[in-house]
């Protein structure tokens, strides 16, 4: 079943998929702290205001996803924000998120780069757990 991306039944579906990655597990062993990924608005595509999900991750594990609200966003250490088309090029295998971060097209916008850049390949399997949820982006979209 696919889910629209950064919805409720997305963030539960990429949930399960991240508890059921033993790579994340030990990847993400020490990792203790929420984080926040954003869809940006973009109306032309049928997104009209932003999309965040925010996960409660600790030490391999993630307690809790759900979408965010605006609240969450001010108190989540970590945010990384992108287009949807970006979005779509991480979850599909077409753009590695490390690259994506290098060239801006991944923005960081909140949290600390030297913190993060210790948990490279936690990230990885991130992306390795959210491209196992069957995902639908908006029309239009190349």
């Amino acid at each position: 079943m696919a889910y629209q991306a950064f919805t409720e039944e997305w963030a539960k579906a990429y949930k399960d998929r991240i508890n059921t990655n033993a790579n994340y597990r030990e990847a993400a062993r020490t990792w203790e702290w929420p984080l926040a990924f954003v869809l940006e608005a973009d109306p032309s595509l049928g997104i009209e205001e932003e999309r965040a999900v925010i996960l409660d991750l600790y030490r391999g594990e993630c307690r809790d996803a759900r979408v965010g609200t605006k609240e969450d966003l001010e108190s989540v250490p970590y945010v990384i924000s992108a287009d949807a088309y970006t979005w779509k090029q991480v979850m599909e295998g077409q753009l590695d998120p490390l690259a994506a971060m290098m060239r801006g097209k991944l923005k960081i916008l909140k949290g600390d780069m030297g913190v993060l850049s210790g948990y490279v390949i936690a990230a990885k399997e991130l992306v390795n757990s959210a491209q196992q949820v069957e995902t639908e982006f908006p029309d239009g979209l190349a």
